[in-house]
């Protein structure tokens, strides 16, 4: 059985989100997500099937439901995105990466 740590080998290259699978059955998605100054463009929204809880375990974001809620989270900090809940991710922090864990399921 192999180990991994979570804050270890970030990508160097930050130009796009990071997206990272670390378990990946039937229903379940767990992934590491890695932000630094990304938001999700102008008139684009999540809008997903499965539901997403996501907690920031680095730096800090903000996310928008449709509606015009916004949701700023910090390290610890965590929710539950139902499915087909429309939202989009406005800010992440430019001066450190900020690390999302978020469970798909």
């Amino acid at each position: 059985m192999e180990k991994y740590n979570f804050f270890a080998s970030l990508p160097d290259d930050l130009t796009l989100e990071a997206f990272e699978p670390l378990v990946e059955t039937g229903g379940v998605l767990i992934e590491r997500i890695v932000s630094k100054a990304h938001r999700t463009p102008e008139g684009q929204w999540y809008d997903q099937d499965r539901n997403e809880w996501v907690m920031v375990l680095k730096g800090e974001a903000s996310l928008v439901f449709e509606g015009a809620e916004v949701v700023h989270l910090k390290m610890g900090d965590h929710l539950n995105i139902p499915a087909h809940c429309r939202h989009r991710v406005s800010w992440t922090s430019e001066q450190e990466e900020t690390l999302w864990l978020a469970v798909h399921y």
